[in-house]
């Protein structure tokens, strides 16, 4: 049985469970995880306004329903919904860092790199925090700051591996291999089988003549 199928014969048992227990929030957060999962959207976005309408002040439902309304390209809603989601629990990272990522993706680039930068202040400590923020700069092509990120985000969480092969593709790409080959094996050692690192090793190898 694939993971889908497994996925709808659960919403087909949670369903069953909301018939008997139509008042319980849970059920319908849970209903609505799982057709987030199926790629049911709007379904999804119906049974978690429902489990936000029985239990309004519960932001993990809030947070859910946030991501099924970007998932489905309502960015303003989605916006919306992970504003409340920090009003009530004001360092949640992943809704700051999803909320930044709904405000790029309606143009509002400015909004978009105050949140990510201030993600980085106020959670130093957080590698995923200082990886995102460099995606963003990697999206504008801004190669430096992207770079200066990425070695935060390693220096924070050794083990990051994909901090390591934006890095060390970056490098490859202003010509510094050796550089570049030096993050590439670092990152190989954080994972077995990590296959791009492994192809962007081998033609940063191929570069040096290696």
């Amino acid at each position: 049985m694939t993971t889908e199928h497994t996925i709808l014969a659960e919403i087909e048992e949670i369903i069953r469970q909301i018939s008997l227990n139509p008042g319980n929030p849970d059920l319908y957060n849970d209903l609505g995880v799982g057709y987030y999962l199926v790629g049911k959207y709007e379904k999804s976005i119906e049974s978690l306004k429902k489990a936000t309408d029985i239990e309004p002040g519960n932001y993990t439902y809030k947070y859910n329903l946030a991501n099924s309304y970007a998932e489905a390209e309502m960015f303003e809603k989605a916006i919306h919904h992970y504003l409340d989601v920090l009003e009530l629990a004001p360092d949640h990272i992943p809704a700051l860092n999803n909320l930044a990522d709904c405000y790029e993706t309606i143009g509002n680039e400015k909004q978009a790199l105050d949140i990510f930068s201030y993600i980085t202040n106020i959670y130093p400590q957080n590698a995923l925090g200082h990886f995102n923020l460099g995606n963003f700069y990697l999206r504008r092509n801004n190669h430096e700051e992207a770079a200066r990120k990425y070695k935060k985000a390693i220096e924070t969480e050794p083990g990051f591996t994909d901090a390591y092969y934006n890095l060390a593709w970056i490098l490859s790409e202003i010509k510094a291999f050796e550089n570049a080959l030096f993050y590439a094996e670092k990152g190989l050692l954080t994972v077995e089988g990590h296959e791009d690192l492994q192809n962007l090793a081998r033609e940063i190898r191929s570069e040096l003549g290696q």
